[in-house]
């Protein structure tokens, strides 16, 4: 729905398990404006890192289990976020698509569930009393961001929004349940479900989110009359 960014000759790229990954520059300047710190710039730098490591665990999610399928993936990683791109060449049922979808959030889920067990560890067995002052205020904000990141993008992710992994299960459900006009039903969902979320951030002063969702419902909309003027 928010479509692709053409590569640039600054892209990043490199390749994970044998899936090409490419990484937009809009992915860096996006990273850096919502975790900006400028009392303290190492602050953004591990910001963004953790925002780096957490997407792209979560497209390897679903790539890997594309892959899994028999569906050569591709993972972009761009200012709304990441894609995990692939083209079901046969074998795609109702069943496959929603464990594609549902990979991500998952594998967001296990990578939370790692640095959990690491913090444990690392309280269980004293290794704060080993680092200085500093380096025990970065490592604690560390597991705070990625605790955060996996946690509540995971489960605002599962929101039954397009394009979200969420609002894709939905629509494969509703597929399912609907023959005819299971998409439709989909994109009304979507659009109700992404004008309240956008309105409970905007009115929580989360801004960038409830910007993200309100384009979200616009989008869904659009798809909507698009869908009516079709038939």
């Amino acid at each position: 729905m928010l479509g692709n960014v053409n590569p640039t000759e600054f892209d990043l790229r490199f390749s994970l398990f044998g899936i090409p990954v490419r990484v937009h520059p809009l992915f860096w300047a996006v990273s850096a404006y919502m975790g900006w710190s400028p009392n303290d710039i190492k602050m953004t730098f591990i910001w963004i890192a953790c925002v780096f490591v957490s997407i792209l665990v979560h497209e390897l999610g679903h790539a890997i289990m594309a892959k899994h399928y028999g569906w050569p993936p591709e993972i972009v990683l761009y200012h709304f976020g990441g894609l995990a791109m692939f083209q079901p060449y046969s074998g795609m049922t109702t069943q496959r698509s929603i464990i594609v979808s549902a990979a991500g959030p998952l594998a967001g889920f296990g990578l939370l569930g790692a640095v959990m067990f690491f913090k444990f560890f690392y309280n269980r067995y004293g290794l704060w009393d080993n680092l200085s002052q500093q380096a025990s205020f970065y490592v604690s904000n560390t597991f705070h961001y990625l605790y955060f990141i996996n946690l509540y993008w995971g489960l605002i992710n599962l929101a039954p929004v397009l394009p979200l992994d969420g609002g894709h299960i939905c629509e494969d459900i509703c597929k399912a349940v609907k023959r005819n006009g299971g998409d439709v039903l989909a994109i009304q969902i979507s659009m109700v479900a992404a004008g309240g979320l956008a309105f409970y951030f905007f009115k929580s002063d989360f801004r960038f989110a409830g910007i993200m969702f309100a384009l979200f419902a616009f989008f869904n909309f659009q798809a909507y009359q698009n869908r009516n003027n079709v038939w």
